[in-house]
């Protein structure tokens, strides 16, 4: 091999690399750029091309649930994708629970689904917790002959902008679970008139030096 050609193999490898390198470098953005706008509730503007955890994360708190248990496929091993499979799979029982047989059978394949994504994800808490939710949910309907049935799905109230059901950060204008309103207490400055009218602060004591 001449020199020339050999200069020639290693330009074309380099720029081939280099060209690699800044493909990767844009899907990683972009991928940042999705995550940013999935936790900021920006649904509508989030490239859903991105990557399938994504399509998956976007179409699940849009409330598309069949659109993320047809992403899963028979394939996919992505944990991510698994565990919103799952999710929607619980949330989609809760619109049509049925009962008795067909309850605990829809039960069943919830649990399975999210024994998939603990599968190719063995430390995912939250399919972890989820897959025990379900798990005890299940026994209860079963042994209650039908009496016990599905939780409806949680629905909460427009607060601003947010939307009105349950987001990625819980349901908008809801309490804090296990919180009493009366504990509650809502800070809303001052207008500018009545700060004027407030007496001046009184100067506290002299500290003394510790040590």
């Amino acid at each position: 091999m001449t020199p020339t050609i050999l200069r020639m193999t290693i330009a074309i490898g380099l720029a081939v690399g280099a060209w690699l390198s800044w493909a990767e470098a844009g899907a990683a953005e972009r991928r940042v750029v999705a995550r940013q706008q999935i936790v900021t509730l920006q649904f509508d503007r989030v490239d859903t091309g991105v990557d399938a955890a994504t399509h998956a994360s976007v179409a699940y708190w849009l409330g598309r649930y069949g659109e993320v248990a047809a992403d899963t496929g028979n394939t996919t091993t992505d944990a991510e994708v698994l565990r919103a499979a799952a999710n929607a799979s619980f949330r989609q029982s809760q619109r049509d629970p049925g009962a008795g047989a067909a309850a605990i059978q829809r039960l069943d394949g919830v649990l399975q689904a999210y024994a998939s994504a603990l599968k190719a994800s063995p430390r995912d808490v939250d399919a972890a917790y989820n897959y025990e939710y379900v798990a005890r949910l299940r026994d209860q309907v079963a042994r209650s002959q039908g009496k016990v049935k599905l939780p409806a799905p949680a629905v909460g109230v427009m607060a601003g902008d947010l939307p009105a059901g349950p987001t990625i950060h819980g349901s908008p204008g809801m309490p804090p679970p296990e919180a009493k309103m009366e504990d509650i207490e809502i800070l809303a400055p001052l207008e500018y008139g009545d700060r004027e009218a407030q007496p001046e602060a009184t100067p506290g004591g002299k500290r003394e030096r510790k040590g």
